[in-house]
């Protein structure tokens, strides 16, 4: 049984939503946080602060966390946002040229992820999690969202419905995809809703596990139990069925000392090879295509090199990694190893052959299944660096949880 929270979220005030709303802090560049920045609304001022201080700036500084805590405060005393009046529930739905994507957003219980009713499927990174903690408990607030999933939810489905039916509060449209937002105020449906979650056996973490975690550590810092806001962190929740994941690619700038023709002879003693043509995307699991300067390939592992019954040796990414990364090209660490670099979204596979062109070896992946995260997750495991990418991704500044 899962809980999830109605809260009193401080959101952009009526028809500021375009304007404050923007991609959340760790998949923006400096180029594209600095264009951001010209707008004074953007929330951008929040999530990453430095835009408005100098440019040698030590991203870690006091100064750095500081501004984006008067920021936050600056734009509630401004009236650009505000606070709910009474603990509500939000529908927050995606419509992308290809996909549409609808789900709660609400808090849940730090208790629960440290118990593993939330469960999770990476490993997170300490340094980021101290970046994350220290501008929680500077701001007192929760500025971005964690991304969960969830299984069943016969009753949350037929909410959704009834809520949707009517006309959003907030539609606009960033980066060619269309956001909506619902408040849900009604005693009725809140009831409805949390009683729905309690048919939840468990609560996935599909993005923001450092979001997550710093959340709990800003709890634990604070002594705060799940009866208290401060023991409690932001998500947006959706049905597994209803996501989207893509690709995500690798690209390795060198052959590890081989030429092409060394490097290929490796490859022919795992994988089955055929030339393709340089349009070609894999169109299904443990199908590859292998980019090299000169020629594409469809690769395929052979029978017998992984175990079909391993929750995280048969993903793609980890066939790639166990059978052809490491061993022929000697990425053994893909978290620190400084050649090899990820690409998702959807214009990965144009950026991975884009850089292949240059020289080294790119690799175009099959999707990781939302089935296949959850089956890991509830296996306890762990899935290599970089093995999901969802989008559409949500936006920041739409919500904030006050502690």
């Amino acid at each position: 049984m899962a809980e999830f929270y109605p809260f009193r979220a401080v959101r952009p005030a009526k028809g500021k939503a375009a304007d404050v709303a923007c991609l959340p802090y760790d998949v923006l560049s400096k180029e594209q946080a600095d264009a951001l920045a010209v707008n004074p609304e953007s929330f951008i001022h929040i999530i990453k602060s430095e835009v408005d201080l100098p440019a040698d700036t030590d991203l870690y500084s006091e100064e750095v966390y500081q501004t984006a805590a008067d920021n936050l405060n600056r734009m509630k005393q401004d009236g650009t946002l505000q606070k709910a009046e009474t603990p509500e529930y939000y529908v927050y739905r995606e419509i992308a040229p290809d996909h549409t994507q609808t789900g709660f957003v609400g808090t849940v219980s730090c208790r629960e992820y440290e118990t593993g009713i939330i469960k999770r499927h990476e490993l997170t990174v300490a340094e980021k999690e101290d970046d994350r903690t220290h501008h929680i408990l500077t701001c007192m607030a929760q500025t971005g969202l964690v991304f969960l999933t969830y299984t069943a939810g016969a009753q949350l489905a037929d909410c959704l419905k009834e809520i949707t039916a009517e006309e959003p509060e907030e539609t606009f449209e960033q980066n060619g995809v269309i956001h909506q937002v619902w408040a849900v105020s009604d005693p009725a449906m809140v009831s409805r809703i949390r009683e729905g979650f309690h048919d939840v056996n468990a609560l996935y973490i599909a993005d923001g596990h450092h979001r997550a975690a710093s959340s709990c550590r800003a709890a634990k810092q604070l002594g705060a139990d799940d009866t208290a806001e401060a023991g409690r962190f932001m998500a947006a929740a959706f049905q597994c069925d209803d996501l989207s994941l893509l690709g995500y690619h690798r690209y390795v700038k060198d052959l590890n000392g081989r030429s092409t023709d060394e490097f290929l002879d490796e490859v022919r003693k795992t994988f089955d090879l055929a030339e393709a043509d340089d349009t070609a995307l894999p169109d299904e699991e443990f199908h590859f295509i292998m980019c090299l300067p000169e020629k594409t390939y469809r690769m395929r592992p052979r029978a017998n090199t992984y175990d079909t019954a391993d929750s995280v040796g048969r993903l793609d990414v980890s066939v790639l990694q166990n059978s052809l990364l490491d061993p022929i090209l000697g990425i053994r660490d893909p978290r620190r190893d400084k050649r090899i670099s990820f690409v998702g979204g959807q214009s990965g596979a144009a950026e991975i052959r884009a850089l292949a062109k240059q020289g080294g070896v790119g690799f175009i992946l099959y999707p990781t299944g939302i089935h296949d995260l959850i089956t890991v997750a509830d296996d306890s495991r762990i899935m290599p660096p970089k093995s999901t990418w969802f989008e559409p991704k949500l936006l920041s500044g739409l919500f904030v949880h006050e502690l």
